[in-house]
């Protein structure tokens, strides 16, 4: 919440001196006796002020109790208790602010809920400390430890900093380190200045590197205000803005503001834009003569070029619907370009279809185009049956036994939010052969925010077996993210196959990063495959924390692994050894390379190549150089080929060259022939003469270096 710039001058415009009453009275003292009424130790210190009347009214309070600050707020409207907050800040000196400061972040950490009362009581310190002691007021904004509090200080601050002395603050900014306490000091200095120098705020978006996302506030306002005193120089300005600074939103400012005064030359200008931002500009202006003469304006686009009258006659038609929606199908209708109208068409029925959907059925209805009622149905359908129970039984009887099939997907994502039992009983009432797996999919992940139980239910209760595998994995992809604990409970309700068991996977991996051990916990627990297939996803997540631990107990189930596991096994030694590899690639590669033969050891090893090569090739190759010849090696010795194949050829096409399997090693060497001959051919030409290739494989190649 930014501060009223008002009321930092209010007790000027009051003619009031600094000193305020904000000592607390005791109950029904007057204001004369307040003045000798014993205080406690709690009310006096930080926040006693001089006894004067309080030209607001209302209870007394005490600057250095938040529970006296929050009454204010109860009893009083905002705005008058943040202007008693800023009279009663006046009165302090610049030694007693930190105080009061340390007493909002304390309270924050007790009463969370409380935030505008504490950035009230923030904004009139930091103004009164702005005008006493600056230096000391930015000074406690960089000392402060609390990341997310520095920022919220750090734009409190400078805002009431660029308030009092503009050019104070803009030095004090250029002071602060780069990153984000910068960017929002920077944003609330580009707040102020936009009204009072938008020149400056300009030449501090040019020398800032300003997350706009960090506030309220952005580019294109500064230039809607600068638009508003002079568009002309505004105009200027921004031609010479670089492009990562501003966006199209600030040029269709100055266009908005501009055709306001003047939209015949502010169309002009416009037409003088380039890179697409001439069109955006022209549709605000062409917005302005709709309003003030829709005929005029319709006419008048009639003369544009062709590719900017496209865009124009959707800001047009829309402008015109906003007062009068059979007008502007009435100017639709007149068209004679069927992509123009179309076009604009679209535009007018994406303004209403989510809040006035009815008008929309009707309005396309109007249009008399079967081409665009079946580009918007969709969309209109989704939205009837969301919010519109009556409009949608009207619309569902309206619709052909094609267009039910082509919308269902839509109408189910309707109804799943406002009535789940209605979306199941449409989404079984399609054709079986035409329901959409992806829509089902999209529908358990929306129904499990509605209710678990009921989505758990339904899905069991799919008598295909695709649907229902279907059913449970968007369901329970949803659900173990949420919550894994409750989503493993509800898992023991599924019967016995694959839905089953691959449901089993996404919990697993769920719940292994958010809360590993828990996991293992409840993997271990399982029995048979479940527990192999359940360990298999979690055993890689705890390696993060215990690759050792981790990899032994992997290694156990790949010893003796249960028929079907061999995959599952195989991608968990892969994802495991990987990881490890990361940090410790030696101990990594032993323990893949100590995997019995077969897919998890190849798997291993492979991704310790992967890993490995990507920061030290020489030791990946030395390495790789003490494995025997055979599957795991060819499969270690890919990823090393991939990453030199365009730093290194030589050393890649011998590697490659190495591999035992026929189809593999000709793979690899023309993979590399093929980058090879781009850089240097001669090089290329002579490793392949030099090299021991059977005949086939030399024909095979040659074609690569013709």
């Amino acid at each position: 919440m930014k501060p009223t710039p008002s009321l930092v001058i209010l007790p000027l415009v009051l003619g009031i001196g600094v000193g305020f009453v904000i000592g607390k009275q005791r109950g029904g003292a007057s204001d004369e006796d307040a003045g000798s009424t014993e205080r406690t130790p709690r009310e006096s210190g930080a926040g006693r002020a001089n006894v004067r009347n309080d030209p607001f009214g209302g209870p007394a309070f005490s600057l250095s109790s938040m529970e006296d600050v929050r009454g204010l707020f109860k009893k009083q409207s905002h705005s008058v208790a943040a202007a008693r907050l800023t009279l009663g800040a006046n009165s302090l000196s610049a030694a007693e602010i930190p105080a009061l400061m340390e007493m909002i972040r304390q309270d924050a950490l007790s009463n969370p809920a409380d935030e505008d009362v504490r950035l009230a009581l923030m904004n009139s310190l930091f103004e009164r400390w702005a005008a006493v002691d600056p230096g000391a007021a930015v000074g406690y904004v960089r000392s402060c430890k609390e990341t997310s509090l520095q920022l919220t200080l750090a734009s409190r601050c400078f805002n009431a900093l660029a308030q009092v002395d503009p050019a104070r603050a803009l030095v004090e900014v250029a002071d602060l380190p780069k990153g984000d306490m910068r960017s929002f000091a920077s944003n609330e200095i580009l707040l102020v200045l936009a009204g009072r120098d938008p020149e400056a705020a300009c030449d501090l978006l040019d020398r800032e590197s300003i997350n706009t996302f960090t506030g309220s506030f952005g580019p294109n306002e500064v230039f809607m205000k600068w638009a508003s005193m002079d568009p002309v120089a505004a105009a200027a300005r921004l031609a010479t803005m670089s492009r990562d600074k501003i966006d199209s939103t600030c040029t269709n400012a100055v266009a908005r503001v501009w055709a306001s005064k003047d939209p015949d030359a502010a169309l002009k200008w416009a037409k003088s834009l380039r890179n697409g931002e001439n069109s955006g500009a022209a549709i605000q202006i062409y917005r302005v003569y709709a309003r003030q003469d829709p005929e005029a304006a319709w006419e008048r686009l009639k003369s544009e070029p062709g590719y900017l009258r496209g865009k124009l006659i959707g800001g047009v038609i829309q402008t015109v619907a906003d007062e009068d929606p059979r007008k502007a199908v009435a100017l639709l209708n007149g068209l004679e370009s069927k992509s123009q109208k179309r076009i604009a068409a679209n535009q007018l029925l994406e303004q209403f279809k989510m809040t006035e959907t009815r008008l929309a059925f009707e309005i396309a209805a109007g249009l008399g185009d079967p081409a665009i009622r079946k580009e918007q149905l969709g969309d209109q359908m989704f939205y009837a049956a969301w919010n519109d129970p009556d409009l949608f039984k009207e619309q569902v009887a309206k619709l052909s036994e094609r267009e039910k099939i082509d919308t269902g997907g839509s109408v189910v994502m309707g109804l799943i939010s406002s009535d789940p039992a209605a979306a199941e009983k449409y989404f079984l009432g399609l054709p079986e052969t035409q329901r959409n797996g992806a829509t089902l999919e999209r529908m358990m992940r929306h129904y499990y925010y509605h209710d678990a139980g009921k989505a758990l239910a339904f899905a069991v209760s799919l008598a295909n077996p695709q649907e229902q595998t279907t059913a449970l994995t968007g369901l329970f992809n949803t659900w173990s993210q949420n919550d894994p604990e409750a989503a493993a409970v509800g898992w023991k309700r599924l019967p016995e196959g694959q839905g089953r068991l691959e449901t089993l996977d996404g919990i697993a991996n769920s719940w292994a990063e958010a809360d590993p051990i828990s996991a293992k916990a409840w993997a271990d627990g399982l029995s048979g495959i479940e527990r192999t297939r359940a360990l298999a996803a979690v055993l890689p997540t705890l390696a993060r924390d215990n690759p050792a631990a981790a990899g032994r107990q992997l290694s156990g189930l790949i010893a003796s692994p249960p028929d079907g596991m061999e995959k599952n096994l195989a991608a968990s030694a892969g994802r495991l050894a990987g990881q490890w590899a990361d940090d410790n690639p030696t101990a990594a590669s032993n323990w893949a390379a100590a995997l019995p033969d077969g897919q998890s050891r190849d798997e291993g090893l492979k991704a310790v190549s992967q890993s490995w090569s990507q920061y030290d090739a020489v030791a990946t190759a030395q390495w790789l150089g003490t494995l025997e010849a055979g599957n795991s090696r060819d499969a270690a010795i890919q990823p090393l080929v991939n990453q030199v194949r365009n730093t290194d050829p030589d050393t890649a096409f011998s590697w490659a060259a190495s591999i035992s399997d026929d189809n593999q090693r000709l793979n690899e060497l023309r993979q590399t022939l093929k980058s090879w001959r781009g850089s240097d051919l001669h090089a290329a030409r002579a490793a392949f003469d030099a090299a021991e290739l059977s005949a086939k494989e030399r024909e095979s190649l040659a074609k690569e270096l013709e």
